[in-house]
């Protein structure tokens, strides 16, 4: 009898045990539970913020976010020392469709929220940076360039595009009755007789040089009646140059500038985008001509000009112009001659800061031409 007794002592011992354990386990899970649901809560609410603060820093604070994308950065690469190696992945990103961030000189314009034209007028731009200047106006397009490396302005979305800017469709052109198409200088040559031959009228700007590219915006602002938005871009423009132009009086190294193209390259002078970049940055270009924007020259007469520097930009197709730099610099013994070779001195450039039309991201381009000229 007393065995009985201790048997049922020790079994409901157990059970009130195993009752007891639950209940903790119970309590413990729904602490877990209330924890984890105040972390979610938490972090659900610092990427909302985050995101809010990203939109409103884009839209409204573009001062602040140009300053800090306006420091020196890496898109530059040197081919570090003489082997002649090169670094393409400046060059090769550019080709992919990313773009570095970059500093704009137009910091406080603000561009019109509005689209406008004048009454009757139908325009079409021909090149991204045409677009860009269009943008910056508030001016309305019914035509728009058919671009794979540079982005056209949001505000055109939807608008009829009319093929490359080197070989636009004049059939779709055509469609689209213009009142006038807008393209750069560089190709009217081209281009001219063709906007001829089916009776549309054409407008060349010069985008060979930043000057260049603001003479455009007065030129585009008061024709189409943005006189006052256009005031305020070359207003910007004025101020940043004045402030710029002495940042490095006394100092002007050599720079020799070539321009990559698929199989070959061409020396790039004072007069093409990239060749006047370096000399609005304090260097000299050690090719200059009266007219021309490129020239062929054998390396022997580059060799005997003695450049500190050599920059490397591409045309068109970035990826194959940088594989024709490799292996121009690696097989062909000249260039272990060069002093700018044997010391690290050889710069790959961004290809959407370097390209063959001057855009609006050019104090990005002299930010980072800075360091390599001078060693900022």
């Amino acid at each position: 009898m007393k065995l009985k007794a201790i048997a049922l002592i020790l079994c409901f011992v157990l059970v009130l045990g195993c009752f007891t354990g639950c209940g903790k386990k119970t309590s413990e899970e729904e602490q877990v539970t209330e924890v984890t649901e105040e972390t979610s809560t938490e972090t659900t609410t610092l990427a909302i913020t985050t995101q809010t603060t990203t939109v409103v820093t884009t839209e409204t604070t573009t001062v602040k976010t140009s300053a800090i994308n306006s420091s020196p950065n890496t898109t530059a690469k040197s081919t570090g020392g003489s082997t002649g190696k090169v670094n393409s992945a400046v060059i090769a990103e550019a080709s992919s469709g990313k773009k570095q961030p970059v500093s704009k000189a137009t910091l406080n314009a603000t561009k019109p929220k509005e689209t406008t034209t004048p009454t009757g007028a139908r325009i079409v731009a021909t090149s991204a940076a045409v677009c860009d200047i269009m943008d910056r106006l508030g001016i309305g397009l019914v035509g728009v360039p058919q671009t794979s490396v540079t982005a056209i302005a949001s505000r055109y979305n939807g608008v009829k595009t009319v093929g490359s800017p080197m070989s636009p469709d004049m059939e779709i052109i055509k469609s689209l009755n213009p009142t006038d198409v807008i393209g750069p200088d560089t190709l009217k040559g081209d281009l001219e007789i063709k906007y001829k031959n089916i009776g549309v009228n054409s407008t060349f700007l010069n985008l060979r040089s930043v000057k260049g590219l603001y003479d455009s915006v007065k030129l585009v602002g008061d024709k189409y009646g943005k006189s006052a938005e256009a005031d305020a871009i070359v207003k910007e423009y004025n101020e940043f140059i004045s402030s710029y132009k002495n940042k490095h009086s006394g100092k002007s190294p050599k720079v020799l500038v070539l321009t990559g193209l698929p199989g070959s390259y061409l020396v790039a002078t004072q007069n093409s985008y990239a060749g006047s970049l370096v000399e609005l940055a304090g260097g000299t270009n050690i090719f200059h001509d009266a007219t021309k924007d490129f020239l062929t020259v054998n390396p022997e007469e580059m060799l005997a000009r003695d450049p500190d520097i050599i920059i490397r930009t591409a045309h068109g197709v970035p990826k194959e112009a940088l594989e024709m730099f490799d292996k121009e610099f690696s097989t062909n013994d000249i260039w272990k001659h060069f002093r700018a070779v044997q010391n690290g001195k050889v710069y790959d450039m961004d290809y959407m800061l370097f390209g063959m039309s001057a855009t609006f991201d050019y104090p990005q381009a002299l930010a980072d031409l800075e360091p390599i000229l001078y060693g900022d």
